[in-house]
C-alpha cells in the first residue's frame, strides 16, 4: 500500500479547455470540463472518435501527476488517451503519453467471482452495475511532469448514449503524504435517502445519491510538510474547493471504488504531536 494522495495543488481552474478538433453540443460546451456542478457536463456531438476529443492550455507550465475524468459516461468497452505537452503550442513530441486506457478497468479480484459470473473473464463491472454510477477515472502518473498543455482523445464509438460526456477533467500536482493516515481511519457512505413510515407500518423510501466519506488522521507528520502541505491545503481549499482523494494509488483493482472528487467536510485542528512533528485531521466528503 502506497501512502495516500490528495489532489493538491490543483490546476483545473487555471486551464482553458477547447474542442481541439472535436465537436460539442451547444448546450454542453467543452468549457464545462473546468467547472462545477458535475451535472453541468461537457457533451460531444456524437460518440465518433473524430468528435470525442478536447484539449486544455494552462496559464503557465505546471507540475502535474494526478489527472481524472470525473462523472463520465464512458462505456465498458470505451478507452481514452491523454498526452501532456511542454508548452501551449502542443508541439510534438509529448512529454507524457498514457497510451489507450480503459474507462472501466477490472474491479473484481478473481477469487471473489464464481466461474458462472458474467464478469469472470473481464473482472469488470457489468452494464447493470455501472448504471447511475458517478464514475471517476483517475490516472496517477509515474512521476511529476512539467506541462502547460494536454490533449485527450476518446475511443468509444459504441457508447449506448450516442455521445461522450464528462462533468469535470481534474488536473492536479498531487501531494502524496509523507506519513500515511493511521490505522482505524473510517470510510463509507453518508446516507441521504429518506424513509416515511405509514400508520400501518409500511415504509416508503425516497432514494437519493449518497456521498462517500473518509475520516482519519495523519499522525507525526514532519512539521515542515505539515505546514507546507496540510496547513496550506486547509487554508486554500477551505470547505468549498474540490480536490481528488486517492487513499491507495497501488490498489489498482479498487481504484474506481476508492478515488473520488472530495471537499473538506470540516477543517479539523492540527496538533503538535511531538518535537518537530504535527498531526492533521482528514474529514472528506464526496462532491455530488
Amino acid at each position: 500500500m502506497q501512502n495516500a494522495v490528495i489532489g493538491f495543488p490543483r490546476w483545473t481552474d487555471r486551464a482553458v479547455f477547447s474542442a481541439g478538433g472535436g465537436a460539442f453540443q451547444a448546450g454542453y460546451p467543452v468549457g464545462n470540463l473546468a467547472e462545477l456542478p458535475l451535472s453541468r457536463a461537457a457533451r460531444t456531438a456524437t460518440a465518433a472518435p473524430a468528435d470525442a476529443r478536447f484539449q486544455a492550455i494552462l496559464d503557465k507550465p505546471r507540475a502535474m501527476r494526478l489527472l481524472a475524468l470525473v462523472n463520465h459516461n464512458g462505456s465498458l468497452d470505451g478507452q481514452f488517451r491523454i498526452r501532456l505537452y511542454a508548452d501551449q503550442t502542443l508541439a510534438e513530441p509529448a512529454v507524457f503519453d498514457s497510451g489507450w486506457l480503459a474507462f472501466w478497468p477490472p474491479v473484481y479480484p478473481s477469487q471473489t467471482l464464481e466461474w458462472e459470473d458474467d464478469q469472470w473473464w473481464s473482472g469488470q463491472y457489468s452494464t447493470e452495475e455501472i448504471a447511475g454510477y458517478r464514475a471517476t477515472r483517475p490516472i496517477w502518473l509515474d512521476r511529476l511532469y512539467l506541462a502547460q498543455g494536454l490533449r485527450v482523445e476518446i475511443r468509444d464509438p459504441g457508447n449506448p448514449d450516442g455521445f461522450f460526456q464528462c462533468g469535470l477533467f481534474e488536473i492536479a500536482q498531487g501531494w502524496r503524504v509523507g506519513v500515511n493516515f493511521q490505522i482505524g481511519a473510517e470510510h463509507g457512505f453518508r446516507a441521504r435517502s429518506q424513509a416515511l413510515e405509514a400508520l400501518g407500518g409500511v415504509r416508503y423510501f425516497d432514494r437519493r445519491e449518497k456521498p462517500r466519506v473518509f475520516s482519519g488522521s495523519i499522525d507525526y507528520l514532519p512539521r515542515d510538510e505539515a505546514l507546507a502541505r496540510a496547513f496550506e491545503h486547509q487554508r486554500q481549499s477551505d470547505l468549498d474547493r474540490p480536490f481528488l482523494w486517492l487513499p491507495d494509488p497501488d490498489a489498482t483493482i479498487h481504484l474506481l471504488r476508492q478515488c473520488w472528487l472530495a471537499r473538506n467536510a470540516e477543517l479539523g485542528l492540527m496538533r503538535y504531536a511531538s518535537f518537530d512533528r504535527d498531526s492533521a485531521t482528514l474529514k472528506f466528503e464526496e462532491v455530488l
